[in-house]
């Protein structure tokens, strides 16, 4: 009786997983064609060691969109006492248009990391203005998590990384802390508890004076230029962005404090004090216009002969060179931040007779801080035609009315030889 009950348990997990292979899966005699989907689910898990669900299901497909709906302008991205110096103690010269270390009028913050937004680096997670139980961001949004007290500044991809990208200060002011040594990888790699009580990584803080002290988190081995007492001027390069610590991806994880508060930049308001709150923004006006909110923005896009993982894309494994016309499977992956519940998007290939190789598209029900999709066709009955493929990605976001505007239109192609 037994064997026969585990047998029948057995038979129905195979057809419920068939099941939902077939969810993601049209099988044809062509080939495998799929939707474009989730490749992965995982978490990331940033400075105070709370853990975010960055990669969402998806529900049903998106109904058909128009295909001459006219394009919108897309919305524009926006402790511890240890203090250990490095070896190298040695300033950068000061560059021509660096302002002194004591500065007139209001405390003002310029960007702390040499980057473009929007272009190669986002702002990922602000600090939380609501309660530990229901974080929410400034404007009452979602982008945080229970306690975090800072603004992380993400890289797009660990070749910007290994490349090196500066961390700068903010304002002018004394060095009062670093940490220098701590290796960058996955915290994954050796576990929460190796790294909990050093969770910021390499890290400098800066006393700007009447209170504000600004810290710079993460930041790359042996990179850091600073030691404590140094005076640093308003964009000092203070060492390059990395990824020590408790972190899972390449970021600066910015914090500001006023007498002994972890504070907002985009309000001046409390961690914890409220959402929505009409407070004074500490950016330069410069800055501030750069980090309009909300922001949703496509990272990167590739083409592979494969179905690539988040880390392949992240270190941008796709096909360097074109894909030999043997191959049996062409996918085409899109790697998107900041996804808003409602939005939808239409991903498409064409081959090189201009004809449609495959199409999908999707509806997203929750937000996600990132996720990567994928769209294409594997286990071809015959290899690839050669020519160029066409990849097309066109993101939708509904109006007051209900009606889905086109915010995001671009295309990627892929030669196979």
């Amino acid at each position: 009786m037994i064997r026969r009950i585990l047998g029948v348990v057995f038979v129905v997990a195979i057809l419920v997983g068939l099941g939902f292979a077939a969810r993601f899966l049209d099988i044809g005699g062509s080939g495998t064609s799929m939707d474009i989907t989730d490749i992965s689910t995982s978490t990331e898990t940033t400075t105070d060691g709370a853990t975010q669900q960055t990669e969402q299901s998806v529900t049903d497909p998106i109904p058909p969109l128009p295909s001459d709906v006219a394009e919108s302008v897309p919305p524009q991205p926006a402790t511890d006492s240890n203090t250990n110096s490095t070896d190298d103690t040695s300033l950068p010269p000061p560059l021509p248009d660096l302002q002194a270390t004591q500065e007139d009028g209001p405390f003002r913050l310029s960007l702390p990391i040499d980057c473009e937004i929007g272009r190669d680096c986002y702002i990922l997670s602000f600090v939380n203005a609501g309660s530990v139980t229901e974080p929410r961001d400034y404007t009452c949004g979602p982008m945080t998590y229970d306690e975090h007290r800072g603004t992380d500044f993400r890289l797009y991809d660990y070749v910007q990384l290994e490349s090196g990208t500066q961390v700068l200060a903010a304002a002018a002011g004394t060095v009062t802390r670093i940490r220098d040594g701590m290796p960058d990888a996955n915290f994954k790699l050796f576990g929460r508890a190796a790294v909990t009580k050093r969770g910021r990584g390499n890290f400098v803080a800066i006393d700007h004076g009447n209170g504000y002290v600004t810290s710079y988190a993460h930041m790359q081995r042996g990179s850091i230029t600073v030691v404590p007492g140094d005076e640093v001027v308003r964009g000092q390069v203070l060492g390059t962005v990395g990824m020590s610590g408790l972190t899972e991806f390449p970021h600066v994880h910015f914090e500001v404090m006023k007498d002994g508060l972890f504070i907002d930049p985009f309000t001046s308001a409390a961690r914890h004090e409220g959402c929505g709150i009409s407070g004074t923004s500490l950016w330069q006006d410069d800055v501030a216009s750069l980090l309009t909110y909300p922001r949703t923005l496509v990272m990167r896009t590739g083409f592979a002969d494969q179905v690539l993982n988040r880390a392949a894309v992240d270190y941008a494994l796709f096909n360097a060179d074109p894909i030999p016309t043997t191959s049996t499977a062409l996918v085409f992956h899109v790697y998107l931040a900041g996804i808003q519940p409602g939005d939808g998007f239409v991903a498409e290939i064409t081959d090189p007779a201009g004809n449609q190789f495959v199409r999908s598209g999707r509806r997203f029900e929750e937000f996600s801080m990132s996720k990567l999709l994928a769209v294409g066709k594997q286990d071809l009955a015959e290899p690839l035609m050669p020519g160029t493929y066409t990849g097309t990605f066109r993101y939708f976001r509904k109006d007051a009315s209900d009606t889905d505007l086109q915010i995001i239109s671009l295309k990627d192609t892929v030669e196979v030889q």
